[in-house]
């Protein structure tokens, strides 16, 4: 009998995850798994645990909540998606940010820093929570149009914080990468 814990993977197929995403969740899984890997080490003193395959990361129950709030970040979900399943994608969520950032064992208050939303990973919940709210990410030059401006004080607007940038991963150039909240773009003050 060996005295390496082998990993159980009880998900039967991997999850469809949108071909932008995927690079992104698996990179999160690896780094997910290893600092996972440590604390049980360091806690339990399980010292051979195994690194696990693309395969077994894949079927993990966590690759098809990240599946879930990828494909509501690309646009794969209607946005006429039923409470069920916007219910799931808000609780996936939600359940990620506590999982990350809420001390262990006291999950009723955390704090998400503001470098996680520069992240792969946080543009991809960020794009799934505008999805969830109903909004739409716009281009620079389409939130110059709605305020009457130019595309370089759109872009000033963004440096100065008073709206938030999120990135899109599909631009093919710098120019249009920049993409900011139409709900963020019409309240802003004159």
């Amino acid at each position: 009998m060996s005295d390496q814990i082998q990993p159980t993977i009880s998900m039967v197929e991997p999850p469809e995850i949108p071909a932008a995403y995927r690079d992104t969740i698996l990179n999160f899984l690896r780094q997910y798994w290893e600092g996972r890997k440590w604390e049980m080490q360091e806690s339990f003193g399980f010292h051979q645990l195994p690194p696990l395959t693309e395969d077994q990361l894949l079927h993990s129950p966590l690759a098809h909540n990240l599946a879930e709030i990828a494909r509501a970040a690309a646009g794969d979900i209607p946005d006429d998606a039923d409470d069920l399943t916007r219910g799931t994608i808000y609780e996936g969520i939600q359940g990620l940010m506590e999982d990350l950032f809420a001390p262990r064992g006291l999950a009723t208050t955390y704090h998400i820093p503001a470098t996680f939303w520069e992240s792969p990973l946080g543009q991809m919940v960020a794009r799934a929570f505008l999805w969830l709210k109903g909004d739409e990410l716009i281009t620079l030059a389409e939130a110059a149009e709605i305020r009457g401006v130019t595309i370089p004080a759109m872009s000033q607007a963004v440096k100065d914080g008073r709206l938030t940038r999120y990135v899109d991963p599909n631009a093919s150039s710098r120019q249009g990468r920049t993409l900011v909240s139409r709900e963020e773009v019409e309240a802003m003050d004159e």
